[in-house]
C-alpha cells in the first residue's frame, strides 16, 4: 500500500553507536542535510531528534534514539531510510534496543478501536513468529504479549466487547505501556504505538515494519474486523494467514508479504536448529 494513502506516523530507533550523539547528528547531516535536534529523553518535540536512553545497554558505546517528528507519506519514508543508511553504517544494536511505531488513530472511537484489539488477538502469536525469540511471548519486559497462546479467542472477543467506551478499552490492563501495543498514547497523542519489533536499523525491515504496522491498523479501522471460529485460540493463527488477509485486502503489496515470508522461514528455522 502507498503511503501517501496511509495514516501519518512516527519512528523510534533505539541504537548503540561509538560516536557521540554529537558526532552521529553530523554525520547524518553531512550525508542527508536532515539536522537531528540533541534532545533529552522527556523531549517531546515534533523535529527529528536524537535522545538519551537509560535502558540501552551500550558496553562501552553510547546509546541513544533516533526519534523522527510526525511522518506521513512515501516522501518521508525515504527521509527516514536516509537517515537510516547513515546510522547503520556508524551504530549497532543489542538486545536492550527496539523498534516502536507510532500511527496516528486521533478522533478515533470506541468500535475501531475494539476491532484493533481483535485484530492484535487474533494474530498477536503470528506477529511473534515474525520476530526473534527475545521479542515473542514474555521474552522481553518492554514488550510483552497480551494474550496467551491458548486463550479461548471467543472468550477474548466476548470481554472486549462489554468494553463500550475508549477509557475502557484504552486503560486496560492488557493494552499497557510494557506490553507489544501501548494505547496510554491515544490520549497523550492520538496514536497507538507498536514496540513489538527488536531493535535494528536496517533501512529496509524499518520500512517493511512500517507498513505491516499501517496494514493492521487499516484492517481493523477500514474493514468490518476480525472473524473466528468456534475453538480458535490466540495461537490458532498463522503468519501467513495474517499476510494473506493483508495482501487480499490490498493492504500490504506482494514485496512485504514476500519479505515477510523470507523472515518467518529466518527466524523459525533458526529457532528449531
Amino acid at each position: 500500500m502507498n503511503l501517501n494513502n496511509m495514516r501519518r506516523f512516527g519512528v523510534e530507533v533505539e541504537f548503540v553507536s561509538n560516536l557521540d550523539r554529537r558526532e552521529v547528528a553530523v554525520a547524518v547531516e553531512y550525508e542527508t542535510g536532515i539536522k537531528l535536534e540533541l534532545a533529552s529523553y522527556s523531549d517531546k518535540s515534533n523535529k527529528w531528534r536524537l535522545k538519551t536512553d537509560n535502558s540501552i545497554a551500550s558496553r562501552g558505546g553510547y546509546g541513544m534514539e533516533l526519534v523522527t517528528p510526525i511522518l506521513f507519506g512515501e516522501e518521508q519514508m525515504t527521509n527516514l531510510r536516509d537517515v537510516l543508511k547513515v546510522i547503520e553504517g556508524i551504530g549497532t544494536v543489542n538486545r536492550t534496543c527496539g523498534l516502536h511505531v507510532h500511527i496516528d488513530i486521533t478522533d478515533e472511537g470506541a468500535e475501531p478501536l475494539r476491532r484493533l484489539q481483535k485484530f492484535f488477538a487474533k494474530y498477536e502469536h503470528a506477529i511473534g513468529t515474525l520476530l526473534p525469540e527475545s521479542r515473542r511471548g514474555g521474552n522481553n519486559g518492554y514488550c510483552r504479549d497480551h494474550f496467551y497462546r491458548d486463550q479461548s479467542l471467543i472468550e477474548v472477543f466476548k470481554k472486549l466487547n462489554k468494553r463500550k467506551n475508549t477509557n475502557d478499552l484504552t486503560g486496560s490492563r492488557e493494552f499497557g505501556h510494557r506490553g507489544k501495543w501501548n494505547f496510554q498514547n491515544y490520549w497523550r497523542h492520538g496514536s497507538v504505538e507498536n514496540r513489538a519489533h527488536s531493535g535494528t536499523t536496517n533501512p529496509i525491515k524499518v520500512d517493511h515494519w512500517v507498513r505491516l504496522t499501517q496494514a493492521m491498523i487499516a484492517a481493523a479501522f477500514d474493514f468490518r474486523g476480525a472473524t473466528i471460529r468456534e475453538g480458535d485460540t490466540c495461537g490458532t493463527y498463522t503468519a501467513k494467514n495474517m499476510l494473506d488477509e493483508l495482501r487480499g485486502k490490498g493492504l500490504i503489496e506482494l514485496s512485504t508479504k514476500k519479505f515477510y515470508m523470507r523472515r518467518y522461514k529466518e527466524l523459525n528455522d533458526a529457532v528449531c536448529r
